[in-house]
């Protein structure tokens, strides 16, 4: 006030001495205090380390697939050799098989990473989940693990950095349980990140989300929790804006860039925060 600090409370030293600083997540994984198997740090490790290792052998098993089938059409259908041979024979046999099996590959990994979205986390609902009362974040940890089959690909930049904007990664979602709406435009400039919980997100028709961050989940001093998050017909969500767990869009709503919704509020149909 008037330039200087001002105290609000001043609070008790003992009583802040005293109070638990231990979190959920500690309980859970270095006291073992939860009501269910934890699985240890290890095994969290062996899991992430097969799936990278899943993944990168996967992706190499396209080009040999590619191999294999040249090889075959070669056997069916003889390249001339000597003076009659072209590398161009060869270059345009090879290319286009790869195309078709690097596609196929890239498609079959997309269906992979949607079941294993349903078997290991299932459905996810509104409520508390905080580590030492339940599996959930344990679960999610080893979903995001295992579905780095489509996260690593493509130098790290991940299968669905090359869906932005499109119809493909509409389909996407809605797979992942998401309720979208007709003629809705998801990311195309980017996303930061995409939706992390597509069940409990809802998206209204011709509703855009650019660059922005729809989260379905907050932590709050460890306590995890799941809610509701809806954006309505028609709303836009700029670049670098934020509409936190919990809140909501109505119809014709706009998100300016960098702008922060907290949980719990509604921004007003028609109107531009």
């Amino acid at each position: 006030k008037g330039g200087s600090a001002v105290l609000l409370e001043e609070g008790d030293e003992a009583a802040a001495m005293a109070a638990e600083t231990i979190r959920p997540y500690g309980k859970a994984m270095h006291l073992r205090q939860a009501n269910y198997f934890v699985m240890p740090t290890w095994i969290h490790a062996l899991i992430a380390t097969s799936a990278k290792c899943f993944a990168v052998a996967y992706r190499a098993c396209t080009l040999s697939a590619t191999l294999c089938l040249v090889a075959f059409m070669i056997v069916e259908t003889p390249i001339p050799d000597g003076p009659d041979f072209n590398w161009w024979d060869m270059v345009g046999t090879i290319i286009p098989i790869f195309i078709m099996v690097q596609n196929c590959a890239t498609l079959m990994a997309i269906f992979i990473a949607i079941a294993l979205k349903w078997a290991i986390v299932g459905r996810r609902k509104p409520g508390n989940y905080d580590w030492d009362t339940s599996p959930y974040c344990q679960r999610w940890n080893v979903y995001l693990a295992s579905v780095y089959l489509i996260r690593g690909a493509y130098f790290g930049r991940g299968i669905l950095e090359y869906l932005h904007g499109s119809a493909f990664l509409v389909w996407y979602f809605r797979a992942l349980g998401c309720k979208i709406g007709r003629d809705v435009c998801l990311y195309p400039t980017g996303a930061d990140p995409m939706m992390t919980e597509p069940d409990l997100i809802v998206l209204g028709d011709e509703a855009c989300v650019d660059r922005a961050s729809l989260v379905a989940h907050i932590n709050s001093a460890g306590h995890f929790q799941l809610n509701k998050t809806s954006v309505g017909s028609r709303a836009t969500l700029r670049s670098d804006s934020r509409l936190l767990s919990g809140a909501a869009m109505l119809q014709r709503s706009t998100l300016l860039e960098h702008t922060l919704v907290m949980g719990g509020e509604v921004v007003d149909e028609g109107s531009t925060w």
